[in-house]
């Protein structure tokens, strides 16, 4: 019986360090995927911030056109400028949001065997 016990004792001291272990894990997986959706929303806000200034600085042109003299060749021109200046903006904007999005992908599919999967629901 005491060597029962003892048998019994040490089965529970290794389930405690497994599960302090899986504990550990899972606290440093839930820390990493904290941080990734945390960053992930932060360069979207960014992101968004930065659309609405182009679309500011673009309708405040269009607003004032008759200023910029538009029916000139030089205004006309100048006004092209702009617009290809905006383009390649919105271009880098959204070429670091797949970026991001991509890298943050990665990190999710890294973590999701850190997590198990939840039983089917049953319909019955």
């Amino acid at each position: 019986m005491v060597d029962q016990a003892g048998h019994s004792a040490t089965a529970i001291a290794a389930a405690s360090t497994a599960l302090s272990t899986r504990h550990a894990g899972l606290t440093e997986a839930d820390r990493a995927l904290a941080e990734a959706v945390a960053a992930a929303h932060a360069a979207t806000v960014e992101g968004l911030r930065r659309l609405d200034t182009i679309e500011a600085d673009i309708e405040s042109a269009v607003a004032q056109q008759d200023m910029l003299a538009l029916d000139t060749p030089a205004g006309a021109h100048q006004f092209h400028r702009f617009l290809l200046a905006k383009h390649r903006e919105i271009i880098e904007i959204v070429s670091q949001t797949a970026a991001n999005a991509e890298s943050k992908t990665a990190v999710l599919q890294s973590l999701s065997g850190n997590y198990p999967s939840a039983p089917a629901a049953s319909t019955g």
